[in-house]
Order: structure tokens, then C-alpha cells, then sequence
């Protein structure tokens, strides 16, 4: 060892604390996170829940179906209208829209927002944060419309829902229920 005998060869300096090579140093946390977000929007779908990507044709391929062969027309579809009321909870917040467990869309205070679907039966919650509404499942008639409406359940009297009950924090009903 060098006549200091701190651990490392004469004529190198002693390595620092958080300062090392950096194919050995471990990504920050704010690097792990971007690159967890990068993989999560690759993986989200794109289209709407149900119906699948309709291959686009080209020139060169005359065999390959797109809208113009189809006509646009891939099987029946239905409509999901989701209405959320105006409160003062939650106003600046959005709500995930979860259909089958999978995000397919966000809704504001105030807005309505709609989602073409497959008919049949679907299991549909929101989620903020930590706080669910309870799990409604809906079935979807062809080429109908179904309402729902959502919002915070209750006000500040009722925050207690935020810790103790989280999965009743939201209301989720249809829309021509009272």
C-alpha cells in the first residue's frame, strides 16, 4: 500500500461518494421513473377498447384490407357516455376511466366524454389517486348509447371516505338512476 494506506494503489486518487464510473453507478430515481413512464406508453393501447387496429392497406399491397376496402365498417359498435358533475372536490383533478382494469381515458370536472366500444358486458371503475368508485358492470346493447354519470361522493363532511372506505370516494351510477 501507499504511505497513507487508504485502500487504493499510490498515484490514484481515492474514489468519491456518488461520483463513480457510470456504466457502475445506479440510475437516479428520477431516471428510473422516466424510463418506467417511456415503457408504459409504449405498452398502453391506442385503439378503442374492444376494437382492434384496422391494418391499413398500401399501394404495393392489394391484398391488405384497410377503410377504403371495408368501408370502414368493422362490426357493431356501441357508445359509452360518461357525464361527471360539477363539485367543489376533486375540481382540478381527473378522473382514470378504467374499463376491463385498463385506463382508456380521463374525464374532468364538468365534461362528458364518450368511448366507442364492442357491445357486451364490461367491468367499469375511476380511479384519482388512491380512491376507486365501486365496480359497475355495464351492459352495452349494439349500436345503442349507454348514460352514466359520476362524480365525488359527498363533501367535506364526508372526506372520511378518502382514508376509511377509498373504494366509495367516487359515485358511479347510470344516468337515469336518482
Amino acid at each position: 500500500m501507499a504511505e497513507g494506506d487508504s485502500g487504493t494503489p499510490a498515484g490514484e486518487p481515492p474514489a468519491r461518494s456518488g461520483s463513480g464510473d457510470s456504466r457502475s453507478r445506479r440510475p437516479s430515481i428520477w431516471e428510473r421513473m422516466r424510463r418506467g413512464m417511456a415503457d408504459h406508453n409504449a405498452t398502453a393501447p391506442s385503439g378503442p377498447m374492444g376494437i382492434p387496429d384496422a391494418p391499413t392497406s398500401s399501394p404495393d399491397d392489394p391484398d391488405a384490407i384497410g377503410d377504403e376496402a371495408a368501408g370502414g365498417d368493422d362490426g357493431p359498435t356501441t357508445e359509452l357516455v360518461l357525464e361527471r358533475i360539477h363539485h367543489y372536490r376533486d375540481t382540478i383533478r381527473s378522473y382514470q376511466v378504467l374499463i376491463e382494469g385498463q385506463r382508456v381515458g380521463l374525464i374532468r370536472d364538468s365534461n362528458t366524454e364518450s368511448f366507442v366500444l364492442r357491445p357486451g358486458s364490461y367491468t367499469l371503475r375511476l380511479q384519482l389517486l388512491w380512491i376507486f368508485s365501486p365496480k359497475i358492470v355495464v351492459e352495452l346493447p349494439e349500436g345503442g348509447q349507454t348514460r352514466m354519470v359520476c362524480g365525488p361522493n359527498g363533501g367535506i363532511l364526508h372526506a372520511w371516505r378518502l382514508f376509511f372506505a377509498p373504494t366509495t370516494a367516487i359515485f358511479l351510477r347510470f344516468a337515469d338512476e336518482a
